[in-house]
């Protein structure tokens, strides 16, 4: 990519395999910003760093959110990917000092593969964003978090509905596309095989393969469709996401009426799994060479 690229994670073990994989790709990062997710931000934000250094990236990482937008987070967090973000295993991760400065100006693209509070107010702050990735919403498969809101979305519906609906270029990668790579044990003995870097992932991810027969790697396919949007098929159109909904907040909404607004959000709607697949686990491969 011309541009260095902002990169905002919330701490899942798919957050930690999409940075290996943008490390892997030689990506520029301008920074990492760490926000509130399944943990808090200090403990996202700490874990993250050390993922870092394994990767042996300077990139800082900065923090970004404790709160939404207008309010508070929704209550009760669910350490879904650990306690320490990684499976239990942050400790065989290199050390690594503690992030305490704040995220600076998104002057570029962003990747973000968690709540859209950090962009949102950078948007709210006129920064130079130039495109926004985001693994996020969901169009047809209904919700992870209610009904309809998928968790990225459910975590702050205003700052989603801002930025959706703010100009700024979206591409939204939703689990319609990313709950189609379901890693199963043979997937993560491949990933083990990956040098020091795919062991260490590996063994994290199988806190949540023991636990779940399977892992989703939803932020690391979000990462591809940013480097090779090409394996994606896209469409082009207009997104809100509600707020206020007695039943519905958190979903995201796309008009598809003849002679709606165009928009500028596009919508990965189809996906080659395969090579997809394949470039994930090559790039985490990559990566280890950096460790």
């Amino acid at each position: 990519m011309d541009r260095a690229v902002h990169v905002i994670v919330d701490g899942g073990l798919d957050d930690a395999v999409a940075l290996a994989v943008l490390v892997g790709l030689g990506v520029p990062l301008a920074q990492v910003v760490a926000t509130e997710g399944s943990m808090d931000m200090g403990t996202t934000a700490t874990t993250t760093r050390r993922l870092m250094a394994t990767l042996g990236s300077s990139v800082p990482v900065r923090l970004g959110a404790e709160r939404g937008l207008e309010s508070s987070y929704p209550a009760g967090r669910d350490p879904f990917h650990g306690p320490d973000c990684f499976g239990g295993r942050a400790s065989t991760l290199e050390p690594a000092d503690v992030p305490t400065e704040g995220f600076r100006d998104l002057d570029g693209p962003v990747f973000c593969s968690g709540a859209l509070t950090v962009v949102a107010r950078g948007v709210n702050e006129g920064h130079r964003i130039s495109e926004v990735v985001w693994m996020g919403g969901a169009v047809a498969v209904g919700g992870n978090m209610t009904a309809l809101a998928e968790f990225n979305a459910w975590m702050d519906p205003p700052a989603a509905d801002r930025v959706l609906g703010s100009g700024v270029p979206v591409r939204m990668v939703p689990p319609d596309i990313t709950a189609r790579f379901r890693w199963t044990t043979s997937d993560l003995e491949t990933l083990r095989t990956a040098g020091t870097l795919g062991r260490l992932l590996a063994e994290a991810v199988g806190f949540i393969l023991d636990r779940d027969g399977v892992f989703l790697p939803h932020d690391a396919v979000a990462a591809i469709a940013m480097t090779s949007p090409e394996l994606f098929t896209w469409t082009t159109g207009s997104a809100r996401c509600e707020t206020v909904g007695l039943l519905t907040t958190g979903e995201t909404v796309i008009d598809r009426r003849p002679g709606a607004e165009p928009g500028r959000v596009s919508m990965a709607e189809d996906v080659d799994v395969a090579e997809v697949s394949a470039r994930i686990l090559d790039a985490v491969g990559r990566a280890t060479s950096h460790g």
